[in-house]
């Protein structure tokens, strides 16, 4: 286990982490969030989530599931660590990045910092 908080369980499995998203989280704010990550334009800067297949469960105890790549975390006890330029250039892409199709234009705000 990864992260059991309010806002999401998160286990990992090799090189996969599942996530059970907040209780009540909007449904069309998390489709569109997906849509962004999966976006082909952020492509290498995102880690895209996974498609689940077709037997795998799509919600658990009613929170959104998803799948993702394991990618290496950054350490909170050295925030120099953190990749900052690599964190401008994502900047950078979502910025010239239309949001996707469905979205009216706007992206719903995120739910984490």
């Amino acid at each position: 286990m990864l992260a059991d908080r309010d806002d999401g369980t998160v286990v990992r499995h090799g090189d996969l982490v599942a996530k059970a998203h907040a209780p009540g989280t909007d449904p069309e704010a998390h489709r569109a969030r997906l849509a962004l990550a999966a976006h082909r334009d952020v492509g290498g800067v995102f880690l895209p989530p996974l498609p689940l297949p077709r037997s795998g469960p799509r919600a658990l105890d009613g929170r959104p599931v998803t799948v993702w790549p394991y990618g290496p975390p950054v350490d909170p006890e050295d925030p120099d660590a953190a990749p900052w330029e690599e964190a401008a250039r994502l900047l950078a892409l979502l910025h010239r990045t239309p949001p996707p199709p469905g979205s009216a234009g706007r992206l719903p705000e995120m739910r984490a910092p």
